[in-house]
């Protein structure tokens, strides 16, 4: 009797660890993939529109003596834009973001006016002119950005695979002047004897200013950012351009009344501050 529940319980034993071998076992669960990091390097390539709004511009000749409308406002224009930006991001463990970048633009950004030239000094009316106020004369002035640059911090926040950030830092932009007098001749004009006279000048300098902005970016990969952004330029100060007159069937220096030497730089123009809107579309690669 002893013996058989010896075997007895050797055989219970038996089959209930064959039970519980056959028992499925539960699955541990996947882990949960670890968004991408934005710290890192990056370059990338940018496009998009820029706008200049109403630049102030004025002439000045002789010493005392001005050509009014002394200022005028160019008109506002647009034009396209395409560059390039590189800069570092890094993300706290708090989803803040701190970067810096640079950047360059191309843009083609013209604002001109054309004036009529009213004849009056700053204490009343030329004599010059045989008391005409309204003459057949014009001017033209003309303030062009060639390209925009900048260096900008960024603070930005991470939400998932969105980051929206602010932006600010120091532009720079390329900047050619166009300043023309053209005196037809034809009376009531400011050119003496009746012959066309025309006055030319050119400038050019890169101006310093302010940039800020904001924006917003995704990231689907680990390496690959797009966004979009807006960016708004001020360029304060003024620049200036200086020219005499030629006549216009020679070509040869002319003499301009205050100005009695021929060729005598006495004209002065004034390029004063703009600003630039610009928005555009970016695609950037992070380096790993």
């Amino acid at each position: 009797m002893k013996k058989f529940a010896v075997a007895f319980a050797a055989l219970a034993l038996s089959v209930g660890g064959a039970s519980a071998a056959d028992m499925p076992v539960k699955a541990s669960p996947a882990p949960i993939a670890a968004l991408p990091s934005w710290t890192g390097f990056y370059v990338g390539i940018n496009g998009g529109a820029a706008a200049m709004s109403d630049p102030s511009m004025s002439y000045v000749d002789g010493a005392i003596n001005a050509i009014t409308p002394i200022n005028v406002t160019g008109s506002s224009s647009a034009s396209g834009t395409a560059g390039f930006h590189a800069g570092y991001n890094y993300q706290t463990s708090s989803n803040w973001l701190l970067g810096i970048e640079g950047d360059w633009d191309w843009t083609k950004l013209k604002s001109s006016a054309a004036p009529g030239i009213i004849c009056s000094n700053l204490f009343g009316m030329r004599g010059q002119c045989g008391g005409a106020s309204n003459l057949t004369d014009n001017a033209f002035l003309q303030t062009k950005v060639n390209w925009l640059a900048s260096v900008r911090g960024r603070l930005g926040y991470v939400w998932n695979q969105w980051m929206l950030y602010g932006t600010a830092g120091v532009a720079f932009a390329d900047v050619d002047y166009t300043g023309n007098i053209f005196c037809t001749g034809v009376a009531p004009t400011f050119c003496a004897g009746g012959s066309g006279q025309t006055l030319r000048s050119t400038a050019s300098e890169t101006r310093v200013g302010a940039v800020l902005g904001a924006g917003a970016e995704f990231k689907p990969t680990r390496n690959w950012v797009f966004g979009a952004e807006y960016l708004f330029y001020h360029f304060d100060g003024s620049a200036t351009s200086t020219g005499g007159y030629t006549f216009n069937a020679t070509g040869a220096p002319a003499p301009f009344f205050e100005c009695s030497v021929a060729g005598q730089n006495c004209g002065t123009f004034t390029y004063r501050s703009f600003d630039v809107h610009t928005g555009r579309v970016r695609l950037s690669y992070q380096f790993n």
